[in-house]
């Protein structure tokens, strides 16, 4: 324990300049987070437009000036043992490699970890929640953070000799994720992964950031362990372009053999077809409608994903893949939409006459459960399963609310409009009774805490039309409203199927904005 208090007092008085700058960059962000909640809980859209864009200028400055001084300070820490080539001084001397690295996590705990939980602890008391019972979340947001970005900084810190290389290693890795993104949206389906793929990703993601720490101290064998980074990011890749992702979709949602869970129609195309078209568009946006019925009264349908399917009478076939979608439908819904994209010599030769085919829908469907009533009371309230909330004016009446560490899993707010209590402005009517807005938010990260710097989360209910009403109808949830709260839950996921006859896909086809002004 001697030699590491030793190494650690000597890398402060060394690197005192870069510990002493990223504490403060946390302590102006977490003033600056306060002072800007404070500011817009007491005044709401009154902040000012000066005072908003310079908040926000700050905000956005310090949000990434902030993880630069934590990468900083985690790479001139390790960096000072290099641990690459075959000359490091230090090894001349009495060190051990375990009290080595022991030495370099405990100045990473307390110069980059702890000053980030006093201010986790600070931001959680001015947003008006007790730091005490959030003890575990606060830890778990720690643990997050430090397993995954802090960990690959310190594995990559470990196998580059200087600040240039470390440098030159981000942008690579910059560079391979947006090739990895490009790749991903060419890939029909990549939406759609495995929960064991996905875990395995995450299991080896950690392992090779612990291995190739534990490798470079013990042994600094640098080429064995820039080759195993290597060699996980074309795991990665490989798994990204060789999973069977329809394979994957038709075992995550078995086709319905029973009572589906709603029915749906096509509907009559909204624009009248004239078989003509810009020069300038090699692609066509296809929008079509779609009736809606038979969803139960306590179901929610979410639509998760979609493949088009389409059949030319001469044979040419055409398929979308799975997309993936995220539509929540209600009950008293009556219709939505799906678009897909048609590269022009597709569209071409398939609008030639009417197609058959199919749509597939992939489905996760929810039971709506703990219904409970709620009137909005007037100024700041709680609301359970949220946190902290108010009843914002402004465009639309909505609810405004600071969670502590996480945002809810899955809260739903449902508003009959013939019963708000919002003031008629100019020109407004009442909506008729049964009109029914709502908001659902759900969240699918798990544990106490979500991933973040700030424990304070802010989350928003915009109550929304579950059908298009008059742009006249007064709106919106204000103090004495009475709303209903409820957890939907999944219940099933599955699969339907709708049979495409007889489309004519110029009936579907959006106008481009530039067409529509050059006639």
């Amino acid at each position: 324990m001697k030699q590491v208090l030793h190494i650690f007092r000597k890398d402060a008085r060394r690197y005192w300049r870069e510990c002493a700058i990223s504490i403060a960059l946390m302590a102006f962000y977490a003033w600056n987070e306060a002072r800007g909640g404070a500011v817009e809980r007491a005044t709401g859209y009154a902040i000012g437009a000066r005072g908003l864009l310079t908040f926000r200028f700050l905000s956005g400055l310090v949000n990434v000036l902030l993880p630069i001084s934590w990468v900083l300070v985690i790479v001139r820490a390790i960096q000072g043992e290099s641990l690459v080539g075959d000359r490091q001084f230090w090894v001349t001397r009495p060190y051990e490699w375990k009290k080595l690295l022991a030495a370099k996590v405990l100045f990473i705990l307390v110069f980059v970890n702890f000053p980030l939980l006093i201010a986790d602890v600070f931001l959680l008391a001015k947003a008006g929640f007790a730091p005490t019972h959030h003890l575990i979340g606060l830890l778990w947001m720690q643990l997050l953070l430090t397993v995954f970005p802090f960990l690959m900084i310190a594995a990559l810190a470990t196998v580059t000799a200087s600040l240039l290389q470390m440098g030159l290693a981000v942008l690579v890795i910059v560079l391979y994720l947006i090739g990895m993104s490009s790749v991903a949206e060419h890939i029909p389906g990549s939406s759609f992964s495995s929960s064991i793929a996905d875990s395995l990703q995450a299991t080896l993601f950690v392992g090779t950031g612990v291995a190739v720490i534990l490798w470079q101290y013990s042994r600094r064998n640098t080429v064995a362990s820039r080759g195993l980074i290597v060699g996980f990011a074309a795991f990665v890749f490989l798994v990204l372009v060789a999973s069977p992702y329809r394979t994957i979709v038709a075992h995550q949602y078995p086709l319905e053999t029973g009572q589906a869970p709603l029915q749906l129609s096509v509907l009559p195309g909204e624009y009248p077809p004239d078989g003509k078209f810009s020069d300038q568009e090699d692609e066509f946006q296809i929008q079509i409608p779609l009736g809606v019925s038979g969803i139960a009264d306590d179901s929610i349908v979410v639509i998760s994903g979609v493949m088009v399917e389409l059949e030319s009478p001469d044979g040419l076939r055409w398929n979308s893949g799975w997309r993936s979608y995220g539509t929540s439908l209600f009950p008293e819904q009556k219709r939505t939409q799906i678009d897909f994209s048609l590269k022009k010599k597709v569209f071409e030769q398939l609008q030639k006459t009417p197609v058959a085919g199919r749509i597939s829908f992939a489905l996760t469907v929810s039971r709506d459960q703990n219904r409970r009533e709620f009137v909005i009371p007037n100024g700041e309230f709680v609301m359970a399963d949220v946190g902290l909330c108010t009843s914002a004016a402004g465009y639309n009446w909505s609810i405004q609310c600071r969670a502590a560490l996480r945002t809810p899993s899955s809260l739903m707010i449902t508003s009959d409009l013939s019963q708000t209590t919002c003031p008629a402005q100019k020109d407004q009517v009442r909506a008729l009774a049964g009109e029914i807005a709502r908001e659902w938010h759900h969240n699918s990260e798990s544990g106490p805490a979500e991933f973040g710097i700030s424990p304070v989360k802010e989350v928003d209910f915009y109550l929304m039309p579950s059908n298009p009403t008059d742009a006249l109808t007064v709106k919106g949830v204000c103090p004495g409203t009475r709303v209903f709260l409820s957890n939907p839950e999944a219940v099933r996921q599955t699969r339907v199927e709708l049979a495409l006859k007889g489309l004519r896909l110029d009936d579907y086809r959006l106008r481009s904005l530039r067409y529509a002004f050059s006639r």
